[in-house]
């Protein structure tokens, strides 16, 4: 006999995607021969939304329609080609979405665990389902593959290449008051490649701030500079004469061994920006960059230890920097990512100035271009590191499947910040409390703490829909 699905989906005040989302999933199931119950849960608008609260309350009601298994479904999902079948374990679903109005293909980042999630129902009960603290949006789903995690249910690993590997001496920056310090000669009104090789780790996000930026490489005022960001993207950002930003991001990406390379066109105005030999972007020309003339130096780890407020401290590791006189080409910057060979631009009289900490004297990067701009330590860690090639990291276990994106109003990462405060109450929560080990922060908040108050119940045929306070 097959096995009965609950879909669940969380709700409030979107019925044309409601009424669109349930023909389409119901004709999509019964095409598909899978026995459903289809479980809206629609909240009130008496407080902000809780999607997870919203979801296991969802589940409680697939228990008692004796479903065996349900997929927790964002409503604004439809199925173009999924399997919805049963699985023993967590399976993600939401891999690939099309959206509708554009048609462009978004690849699910690799620790993504929302959207859409199947869940055996006896698991689900075991991890104590989702968190019902996360008011607003986002980060119960992060919370919810954490759970996972911590119960030992089924999940899967993904490689991640390291840019570096095998034995190297680096800087260890602590992200609160260790930074290097280096007169600053760099020009980027010029042609110019900055390169940094570095693997940030171990940031705790500052509950004064809207976002962090870990900076890696700065040249402080509008700051020029290479950072690691609590949105976990890498960010190379700079400023033209009038303050207007330019910058790029990377993807959502995990920390890791990596390397970030920028080109600057004097001619064009042109910036691109490469992680690890591949270009992630490039930003619009501009008329003239802003001047650093009057700042005297430049920073490793830090925007500027000195400012008041917002020093930007970055905490990790720091092993190669380099300034070249020359806008390098893709295929030369694919082999100096590979090879962190700086000699052909040294011999070229290109190499402005080049930091390798292997090479440390009297607490001081040595400046191997032969410019004489060696860079003062300032309470870091020199570290003996071996790197392996790859590093492991947990993802969620998949099935790759493909959905289109009903038009909706964003929600979370929009135009280089949050666009709802309540996001980064939640990513606080979950980055500084929750993340760092504190048990009792999910032991004591889930499905056996659930609380609400049902303000009623329609069920016809095989859709329930249940209006909830909470």
């Amino acid at each position: 006999m097959s096995k009965k699905l609950g879909i669940i989906i969380p709700h409030r005040n979107r019925w044309d995607h409601l009424n669109l989302f349930r023909a389409k999933i119901s004709m999509y199931l019964r095409d598909k021969k899978i026995p459903f119950e289809l479980i809206v849960v629609n909240q009130d608008d008496a407080r902000q939304f809780n999607r997870g609260m919203i979801l296991n309350i969802g589940f409680k009601c697939a228990r008692l329609l004796r479903c065996d298994y349900v997929v927790f479904h964002d409503v604004d999902l439809i199925p173009i080609d999924v399997d919805y079948s049963y699985s023993e374990y967590p399976v993600h679903l939401a891999t690939k979405v099309i959206d509708g109005d554009t048609k462009e293909l978004k690849i699910a980042a690799d620790q993504y665990f929302g959207g859409v999630t199947l869940f055996p129902m006896e698991e689900f009960r075991r991890i104590d389902g989702y968190s019902n603290k996360y008011w607003g949006w986002g980060f119960e789903d992060d919370d919810l593959f954490l759970r996972c995690k911590r119960n030992n249910s089924l999940i899967d690993t993904k490689k991640l290449k390291n840019s570096r590997s095998g034995d190297f001496t680096s800087l260890l920056f602590n992200g609160k008051d260790s930074f290097v310090r280096a007169k600053n000669t760099i020009d980027i009104n010029k042609d110019i490649t900055i390169f940094l090789s570095f693997n940030p780790f171990g940031m705790m996000y500052d509950p004064e701030k809207d976002f962090d930026n870990f900076t890696a490489f700065s040249i402080p005022g509008y700051d020029t500079a290479i950072s690691y960001n609590s949105f976990m993207r890498y960010n190379f950002c700079t400023f033209d004469e009038n303050g207007d930003a330019y910058y790029v991001n990377s993807e959502i990406k995990p920390s890791y061994q990596t390397n970030i390379c920028v080109t600057i066109n004097a001619k064009s105005r042109k910036i691109f920006v490469y992680q690890d030999g591949i270009c992630l972007g490039e930003t619009g020309g501009f008329e003239n960059a802003y001047s650093y003339e009057d700042q005297r130096y430049f920073y490793l780890g830090a925007g500027n230890p000195k400012r008041k407020g917002d020093p930007n401290f970055y905490s990790g590791f720091i092993d190669t920097f380099g300034v070249i006189e020359k806008e390098l080409s893709p295929d030369q910057i694919l082999r100096l990512c590979k090879t962190l060979d700086f000699s052909e631009y040294k011999d070229s009289g290109d190499l402005h100035l080049h930091y390798d900490s292997n090479f440390i004297e009297s607490y001081k990067l040595k400046d191997l271009s032969g410019n004489g701009n060696d860079g003062s330590i300032f309470k870091c860690e020199i570290v003996e590191r071996n790197v392996d090639k790859f590093q492991d990291i947990d993802v969620p276990m998949r099935r790759e499947c493909t959905f289109e994106s009903l038009k909706h109003e964003e929600n979370g990462f929009f135009e280089n910040k949050w666009k709802d405060k309540s996001t980064r109450w939640n990513q606080l929560r979950f980055h500084n409390e929750v993340l760092y080990n504190n048990e009792s922060l999910i032991k004591g908040d889930g499905l056996r703490d659930l609380k609400f108050t049902e303000h009623g119940k329609i069920v016809n045929s095989n859709i329930t829909q249940i209006n909830v306070g909470i």
